[in-house]
């Protein structure tokens, strides 16, 4: 992962073979960054995408070991149990352009990530949500 601060925001190139999750959280702590929002464009070998079954209060979860295009990624990242967070969706297509979307759990580049980062310059912090079962935002 190489960044680079432009304007107040950071941009930053995620390479083949790293996991998207793990980088942004490292990216977060090597650079004392507390909470901020994301968003991206890139390429992934491997991803694995949740969604939530609200009725459950519990996510399902598909796996995608091919070749997929990321059309977007956006997240954001605050702390839970006083560890850095992402939350993030992204929006996929595989070889014959089919999308796909979903709650990121966790992935791997195969060619870039290109993400647009913004620095909240806050702490912010999740808190369970009894209603709905989720960590949401504590604002």
């Amino acid at each position: 992962m190489k960044f680079k601060k432009i304007n107040g925001k950071y941009l930053i190139r995620i390479f083949k073979g790293e996991r998207i999750v793990e980088s942004i959280i490292n990216f977060c702590k090597e650079n004392n960054i507390n909470s901020g929002a994301f968003y991206g464009i890139g390429a992934a070998s491997r991803i694995e995408l949740m969604i939530y079954q609200e009725d459950k209060k519990e996510y399902v979860s598909k796996v995608f070991n091919e070749d997929l295009e990321i059309l977007s990624i956006i997240g954001n990242v605050a702390f839970l149990d006083s560890k850095h967070f992402v939350h993030a969706h992204m929006s996929l297509s595989d070889k014959e352009t089919r999308a796909v979307g979903g709650h990121l759990k966790e992935g791997v580049i195969s060619g870039t990530l290109e993400l647009v980062f913004t620095d909240f310059k806050t702490e912010l912090n999740r808190k369970y949500d009894s209603e709905t079962g989720l960590n949401l935002l504590d604002i």
